[in-house]
């Protein structure tokens, strides 16, 4: 691993000899294909972005042993992945002095994989990237792929046909689960996502990128109307997952992002939601107001009785082993009960230290993301690192309501999107100067000609 920054340039990165190409993989293969498609002998582990995701382990460490293929300049986030990693390995260690059936056994070994295969992603996405250009590619290919994502929700939503019934890869095939789809008059979409609550938290995290680069494009390029499209897709598609967890995660995007966005922004940003809220109750009627009883009424709700009866049960097996848990991933639905709440989940089967590490990887890299907002001197870079502390606020919210670990579309983005803040502080910030010269202005958002021009200017500053 070098010291310093990465040493590759633009001219020798190819496809094939850039470590991110196993992130761009994922990204592409998680959305593109079912979630249900799986490759059989292996089970569990055999969809295909799960064996991309372990897959990781072994290309970071390749890409560690290629000097200049990552970076070794400092930066918070991948302090908080590996240590992250860590817990994980001794709170499995755990699990392995305890009395385990073969079921759960089985459920730690395939956590402890996914985890390390997240946290591989995270640690590429924040340490391959050369330059800003090299992680616009990377989060342009996100706000495309969600974009994809949305498109085809919409379509189910409308037509009544979903992706795994065209989409079908010899040798998988499709997984059955129970999943309840259907609530009120509307059946509830997921698209290729493994569940409708997935699908709208997924949208919410990608939200805010979509959202910047509407804003400010890329760099070095004029601005088109058609950078709204992917922003737009998504809200629309959002609430077509009838699913208060996704309401819950564009509602913290859309606040996190307004309150660094100047008054006028504002303004026209509520008039656009208004209109398109008129728009949608005349294109889909009933659909508004069944979220709108979801949030009214939802101490009537059996899925909320349901989840508060279970913090008895959460109490006394926290009560048993609150420091390490029972063993990392070892509460399983079949054996044991199910729980709808990713901190609970880890506070059981990990315990204070996992529940700890969890808190802090969101909270560093929500706080990295400030940071980058509040010192870097490129204005793109301050909404950038924003727009990065918001998508990563949607998964740790979200997750409260939600196993979200369990999903490995939006784990998996939680991760990249945290490496990928880590990288951005790496290539604008680089030192550790929090709380001194902070400037606290709303970033410009350059229009028409003048972007171009900007985005260069601001290139050369650095």
């Amino acid at each position: 691993m070098s010291t310093g920054t990465c040493t590759a340039g633009p001219a020798d990165r190819s496809w094939l000899r850039d470590p991110l190409v196993v992130v761009y993989a994922f990204v592409v293969v998680g959305v593109a294909l079912p979630a249900r498609l799986i490759f059989a002998p292996l089970g569990a582990l055999g969809a295909p972005a799960v064996i991309i995701t372990i897959g990781a382990v072994g290309w970071w460490g390749l890409a560690m042993l290629r000097p200049g293929s990552l970076s070794g300049r400092f930066h918070p986030p991948r302090v908080a992945l590996i240590t992250f990693a860590l817990v994980a390995l001794t709170t499995y260690g755990v699990g392995l002095t305890n009395t385990l059936s073969a079921t759960e056994a089985n459920a730690s070994l395939r956590t402890l994989l996914a985890i390390l295969g997240f946290v591989a992603l995270g640690l590429i996405a924040a340490d391959a990237v050369h330059d800003r250009d090299h992680l616009d590619r990377l989060l342009r290919l996100v706000v495309a792929a969600v974009t994809l994502l949305a498109l085809m929700g919409i379509v189910q939503f409308v037509t009544g046909l979903a992706p795994p019934d065209y989409i079908r890869i010899p040798g998988l095939v499709l997984q059955e689960t129970e999943i309840n789809v259907e609530r009120s008059i509307f059946t509830r979409i997921q698209a290729t996502a493994l569940h409708p609550i997935e699908f709208g938290v997924v949208l919410a995290v990608a939200l805010p990128l979509a959202l910047h680069y509407a804003l400010h494009g890329a760099r070095g390029q004029r601005p088109s109307r058609w950078r709204w499209v992917p922003p737009v897709l998504m809200i629309v598609a959002s609430p077509m997952a009838v699913s208060r967890s996704s309401v819950l995660g564009i509602a913290v995007a859309g606040v996190l992002l307004a309150l660094t966005w100047p008054m006028h922004l504002r303004v026209k940003a509520a008039l656009a939601g208004a209109l398109l809220l008129v728009a949608m109750r005349a294109l889909f009627p009933g659909l508004l107001g069944t979220l709108r009883s979801m949030f009214l009424f939802v101490g009537e709700d059996p899925s909320i009785s349901g989840r508060t009866e279970d913090y008895a049960k959460v109490a006394e097996f926290f009560g048993e082993r609150p420091w390490l848990g029972r063993g990392l991933g070892t509460l399983v639905p079949a054996e044991h009960f199910f729980l709808d709440n990713e901190y609970l989940g880890i506070l059981i089967s990990s315990g204070l230290l996992g529940l700890a590490a969890l808190i802090a990887l969101f909270v560093v890299a929500m706080g990295t993301g400030r940071g980058v907002y509040l010192h870097a001197s490129d204005p793109a870079a301050r909404s950038l690192g924003q727009a990065l502390m918001a998508a990563t606020a949607v998964s740790a919210v979200t997750w409260l309501t939600y196993d979200g670990m369990g999903f490995r579309l939006n784990a998996g983005l939680a991760f990249i999107l945290i490496g990928a803040v880590g990288a951005l502080w790496r290539l604008e910030v680089g030192t550790l100067r929090w709380g001194r010269g902070a400037d606290h202005s709303h970033p410009q958002i350059p229009t028409g000609a003048a972007a171009p021009e900007a985005a260069a200017a601001a290139g050369l500053a650095r």
